[in-house]
């Protein structure tokens, strides 16, 4: 005789069966990040708040998400001191990850006195040679400081928090001769479904050769490359990006003509919203994951309010919430007394409830389901051996896959395990929205958009050798990964 099945579970059942229907009959329309979604844009109270500096004709752009603190590029050498004081009236006392997008002196011009100022966990730089002496003392000072050291390469992910992932686009691994520019560092870094694209000072040519490699470059939030200037930011970068939102970082009647006309017609009929430093001043987009708000230092104000978190670990330089008055309490009314009516009401018997109350249902499974092209589905990264001791960091092992297609694609049900297949993780309800990815981290963690969590208290993954497969529902191989990219 078949077991009686609870109540709660065959209603769970019917609502996951609800749920994919709804999502197949809107088409996701409504979904964020997808296709056809008009903006993002909204009141935002999130964890991740990205400042877009201030530094004239320069470049520096501060990234501050919880506990992490992301610096890219520190204005020119006249800037450093504004830079470091802006840092920490927002609240930073130290620097997790500083990134030099390329050696020019209005990027990297700052940073002496950044380094100077903060205590910095790892440098993220094009390595190229180059003989300035503001660059030279930078490196100089990174060796004196013996700070991590990595050079940027197309496809590099970086997880300085497991709900934050960086993406390096760009340079391209055979560099496009010596010069500066078309070698910046392009950097993606999302949190949910909103994406932020940091381009240096990229030109054309860079812009074309990140098309060609495979690494998609859309995000709602568009860094413009060289200050505006009309040899970036080509229409067909705009139309592979699909920014909803531009901000141009460049000083107030710079010698150089910054922004051109033709780059500001080209973003004028491209992106809703556009932000510029020499006229609103620091710009603010701070994000939920979901959608994100703007606030400009000359435009709404309030820009330099450090918000409270609400969880008991605050951000770095979290204020300390302020503390409302009690309201003066009213003059005492009093009501008049009413006199007590009594009714009489008979309340019928009820039939007798039969215990335990089993209720007859046909059994039900819900079926491995497929939405969208598993084809365009990729491990395009793995990381086996994670830093120190395994066992105790089982986070710092994990494998990204990769939805290069321009389809959704429901992988609940799919497994992911070693070369061996045992005990392999199976996906939970999720959807892999197009040009985006997913990391899945050995160890425990609070599921989102972009991180999954095995929940293992031991590693899996063999440190020499080893290979990531991925499988869908039934079982059919979708791709597999060995360390160092090879299948």
């Amino acid at each position: 005789m078949r077991s009686p099945v609870p109540v709660q579970a065959v209603l769970s059942a019917c609502a996951v069966l609800i749920l994919i229907a709804g999502i197949l009959s809107s088409g996701c329309a409504d979904l964020p990040g997808l296709p056809g979604s008009p903006s993002h844009e909204g009141a935002n109270s999130g964890d991740l708040r990205v400042y877009f500096l201030d530094v004239g004709q320069g470049d520096s752009s501060l990234i501050l998400f919880r506990d992490t603190v992301i610096l890219i590029d520190a204005g020119d050498v006249d800037m450093g001191e504004r830079v470091v004081s802006d840092l920490k009236k927002l609240g930073a006392d130290h620097i997790d990850l500083l990134v030099a997008t390329h050696p020019h002196s209005d990027h990297i011009g700052g940073m002496p006195d950044v380094l100077a100022a903060f205590p910095v966990g790892e440098v993220l730089d094009t390595a190229l040679p180059h003989t300035s002496p503001v660059y030279e003392h930078f490196l100089a000072t990174v060796r004196e400081q013996d700070i991590r050291y990595t050079v940027a390469e197309p496809g590099l992910s970086m997880e300085p928090d497991p709900s934050l992932a960086l993406l390096v686009l760009s340079p391209p691994a055979e560099r496009p001769g010596d010069d500066l520019n078309a070698n910046s560092i392009i950097l993606k870094v999302s949190y949910g479904a909103i994406s932020f694209l940091f381009t240096g000072d990229a030109g054309d040519e860079a812009e074309q050769g990140l098309l060609r490699n495979g690494l998609s470059p859309q995000a709602e939030v568009l860094k413009v490359a060289h200050h505006g200037s009309t040899d970036a930011t080509s229409s067909s970068f705009l139309s592979r990006v699909r920014p909803e939102v531009a901000v141009l970082s460049l000083g107030t009647d710079n010698p150089y003509g910054h922004p051109h006309t033709e780059t500001l017609d080209a973003l004028q009929a491209a992106v809703p919203a556009i932000y510029r430093t020499d006229r609103d001043g620091m710009v603010l987009i701070r994000s939920d994951g979901i959608s994100y708000s703007v606030t400009t230092e000359n435009g709404q104000g309030g820009i330099w309010v450090i918000p409270v978190s609400p969880s008991p670990t605050t951000s770095p330089g979290t204020a300390v919430p302020s503390v409302t008055p009690q309201a003066t309490p009213s003059a005492a009314v009093t009501l008049p007394v009413l006199p007590v009516v009594p009714v009489n009401v008979t309340i019928p018997a009820l039939p007798a409830i039969p215990s335990p109350l089993i209720i007859p249902v046909p059994s039900v499974s819900i079926p491995s389901l497929q939405i969208g092209n598993a084809s365009f589905l990729k491990i395009d990264a793995v990381r086996f051996d994670a830093p120190g001791d395994d066992r105790v960091n089982l986070n710092g092992e994990w494998v990204r896959i990769a939805n290069r297609g321009d389809g959704v694609v429901l992988i609940t049900g799919w497994t992911l395990s070693d070369r061996y297949g045992a005990d392999p993780y199976t996906f939970p309800a999720f959807l892999l929205l197009p040009r985006r990815s997913v990391t899945v981290y050995t160890g425990s963690g609070v599921m989102n958009d972009t991180a999954l969590f095995m929940g293992r208290t031991e590693p899996l993954w063999g440190n020499s050798g080893d290979q990531a497969i991925l499988k869908d529902g039934s079982g059919t191989i979708i791709d597999r990964r060995a360390e160092g990219g090879l299948s």
